[in-house]
């Protein structure tokens, strides 16, 4: 069906329990997608998502790759270098990415506003290169990502003072000490405090 949709724009498949990585072989002729979302493709493994992006997409801005097991490092380079002009990226709940997977997508998309890494196991490796590889980018969700230390996202925060950072542990002090990052805690409202730049 997708060869036969080669201009199509947006495409959005939630729930894809029995997508497979033939369903998706022909992916790479959507050469004006902007906007790809696949959520539960678990039957999708590591060679359909390296066919799937085996050439470059120049329009996609947006991708959102959720609850996927099949995502791996390689994957998300892939992604990375065939799709240079990408603005957001959410791979939540993928987790087969680490942070060398993450450090080498960044490093090929510069134009990167948003970041969802929720629930992916990651260390704090990728955090240092943020503010050199990807300058531009506002939203960076780390909900549920235990290993990343809090010292780095603070860090992080003065390097990118325009930066949302997103995750649900106590940062331990008050929102008064800590102006200048935007502090989400959406997973426990009663501790929600949010803080800006002054």
């Amino acid at each position: 069906m997708l060869s036969e949709l080669l201009y199509l724009r947006r495409l959005k498949i939630q729930y894809c329990d029995q997508l497979t990585n033939e369903a998706i072989e022909n992916f790479c002729n959507l050469k004006y997608l902007e906007e790809l979302s696949l959520t539960r493709a678990h039957l999708i493994t590591e060679p359909g998502f390296t066919s799937a992006f085996s050439r470059p997409h120049h329009f996609l801005r947006d991708i959102e790759i959720t609850e996927c097991g099949g995502l791996t490092d390689a994957a998300v380079v892939l992604i990375g270098r065939s799709c240079r002009n990408l603005e957001s990226l959410n791979i939540s709940w993928c987790r087969k990415i680490t942070d060398d997977g993450i450090v080498s997508f960044l490093d090929f998309v510069p134009s990167l506003k948003n970041l969802n890494v929720q629930s992916v196991h990651l260390l704090s490796d990728f955090v240092a290169v943020i503010p050199t590889f990807c300058p531009q980018l506002k939203c960076l969700n780390v909900i549920s990502c235990s290993q990343v230390r809090e010292n780095d996202l603070r860090q992080l925060s003065l390097q990118l003072p325009d930066l949302e950072i997103a995750f649900n542990r106590d940062l331990g002090c008050s929102p008064k000490s800590f102006k200048i990052l935007k502090y989400f805690d959406i997973m426990s409202p009663r501790q929600f405090a949010m803080t800006q730049r002054r």
